[in-house]
């Protein structure tokens, strides 16, 4: 599988793409869709505690030991 990824701002209701010659005699499939900017992760806050809890909390040991690694996600 080959993949052309391009991002491009459409003044008119029309797209031409140039395509590599190895996609010449072949299926594709074509998506399109549009990015919503005030979506994307630059413009998303950072989340942070709230200020009450600033200073109260303390990591004791090893915080992924605490659970299996299933539930982290992690297969070893």
């Amino acid at each position: 599988m080959q993949i052309q990824r391009t991002i491009q701002v459409l003044d008119e209701p029309r797209l031409v793409i140039d395509l590599p010659l190895s996609f010449v005699n072949q299926r594709i499939e074509i998506l399109v869709i549009t990015l919503d900017d005030s979506d994307s992760a630059h413009s998303r806050k950072r989340r942070t505690p709230p200020p009450k809890l600033a200073g109260r909390v303390q990591e004791l040991g090893d915080v992924m030991s605490s659970a299996p690694p299933e539930d982290w996600g992690h297969h070893e």
